[in-house]
């Protein structure tokens, strides 16, 4: 849909929100975008839901994570903001039905936009906007998917003069044991779960639960499930609030998939539940350990380009010390009935509606719009090119001959280069937009580790 026609859509929707929100007290009003990365970047202004559009700062489409930190890279060569084109706005409008009221903060409002090029076409990078287009083409097959997101996270005491010193490895973790499941691992534990869930609830977001993992410091949420593009927003906005409140109470939340040792503690990961429904019901049940045609037929899609969207999954340098089949990090293309070692997990039990798969491969670091996109869209072409599905998988993975996923960020990237499914599934632009904004994070980090001289080197070759 092109701006014009979104704007005649969307612009009396939102100015009766206006006057609605106006009404209930609101003064003010958070706009978020989301950029490649997966960050929401967000403005403040007094209340105001303009019928007519926003503007969009285009360089949050070629910004770097971090912005550059610790390399001073701010941004990637980008056919969408540069020197030649001098940086430009964009155009942006707020999606109403992401306009919500905080409970916790009535005189506040939120809203997320989608994004437009100037010539009124929509933006190619906009990562809300791929997975809109993906959720269209599973409407088109006559399905409702549904997801559901868990993220793991890290809570530490926040330090602010060593956090500005980047010194994030001296930070303490927040509560005294690693325990899992453990409702004590803080005296202000349960009271600050209770007010997230609180807080969310006000916001239309259900947490399923909310436990301590193992490792120090370590905790994980479960969201409930919704339909593809609200289960994004929901991901989004969890981690922007759980960070909100964390930052209230001196402390500070990590997504980092892993900032503990390999092979020590928890890593980070991010699974997604997916399943399709129609009419009302569950299109994947067919009883314990049994699939339907359907479900067969998606799954098989989402194996089949498992490799090629890997990227999305495991999008950072730091993804990839999250590697570990043993600590049901997956390594391999394979599924199996309720097998968390295999990247597909599959959940029959313990009734038709719970029926659905578990994608065990993202890790915390995701954009959730690019990897719900990547499941949804891999999926839907298994069901409309009829794609039969290998056998589950039972024993031990590691002595199994099952195609591997790419293990470094470098493999990643070539795969979705190379992939003429991802330039379909999202657009030529995007795919190659997000290919170079890619190969900057990993040439960020080859330039950090040319500069320095490594713990390694040190304790190696020092007295020798």
């Amino acid at each position: 849909m092109e701006f014009q026609d979104k704007v005649a859509d969307y612009g009396p929707k939102l100015e009766a929100l206006q006057r609605k929100l106006a009404l209930d007290g609101v003064e003010f009003i958070q706009v978020h975008t989301v950029d490649t990365s997966g960050a929401f970047r967000s403005k403040i202004t007094p209340l105001k839901l303009s019928p007519y559009g926003e503007a969009i700062n285009a360089i949050l489409y070629c910004v770097a994570h971090g912005d550059g930190q610790p390399m001073g890279d701010v941004a990637f060569a980008s056919p969408t903001a540069n020197e030649e084109n001098g940086f430009p706005n964009i155009k942006g409008i707020i999606d109403p039905a992401t306009v919500v009221q905080h409970g916790w903060k009535p005189e506040y409002a939120s809203a997320i936009t989608f994004s437009y090029m100037l010539d009124g076409a929509p933006c190619p990078y906009d990562p809300r906007g791929v997975l809109a287009r993906v959720e269209q083409r599973a409407a088109a097959l006559g399905y409702e998917p549904r997801f559901a997101l868990e993220y793991e996270f890290g809570i530490f005491h926040a330090d602010h003069d060593l956090m500005r010193a980047g010194r994030y490895r001296e930070l303490k973790p927040w509560g005294h044991s690693l325990t899992n499941y453990d409702l004590v691992r803080s005296g202000e534990y349960q009271d600050f779960a209770a007010e997230l869930i609180r807080r969310m609830k006000s916001i239309g977001i259900g947490i399923a639960s909310l436990v301590t993992e193992y490792g120090f410091g370590m905790y994980e949420y479960a969201l409930t499930p919704k339909t593809a593009l609200q289960a994004a927003d929901d991901a989004m906005r969890a981690k922007l609030h759980l960070r909100e409140l964390c930052a209230e109470r001196g402390l500070v939340a990590t997504f980092m998939t892993r900032f503990q040792p390999p092979g020590k503690e928890s890593a980070c990961g991010a699974h997604h539940h997916v399943s399709l429904w129609k009419d009302g019901q569950p299109a994947f049940a067919a009883g314990p350990n049994r699939l339907t045609p359907v479900a067969e037929k998606f799954l098989a899609g989402v194996l089949n380009r498992m490799q090629e969207t890997h990227l999305l999954f495991r999008p950072t340098v730091n993804s990839y010390r999250r590697f570990d089949r043993g600590a049901w990090s997956p390594e391999d293309v394979a599924w199996g009935f309720e097998n968390r070692t295999a990247p597909i997990r599959a959940i029959t039990t313990p009734n038709d509606g719970a029926c659905r798969f578990e994608h065990r491969a993202p890790g915390a670091d995701i954009n959730p719009y690019l990897s719900v996109a990547a499941i949804l869209a891999a999926g839907c072409e298994g069901i409309e090119k009829d794609l039969p599905l290998e056998a589950p998988v039972s024993g031990d993975l590691a002595k199994l001959d099952k195609p591997k996923l790419p293990r470094t960020l470098n493999a990643s990237i070539d795969a979705f280069a190379n992939s003429d499914f991802c330039a379909e599934a999202f657009g030529e632009a995007f795919r190659d937009n997000y290919v170079e904004s890619r190969r900057a994070e990993q040439a960020a980090f080859e330039a950090w580790q040319a500069s320095h001289i490594t713990d390694f080197e040190w304790q190696r070759y020092f007295v020798n």
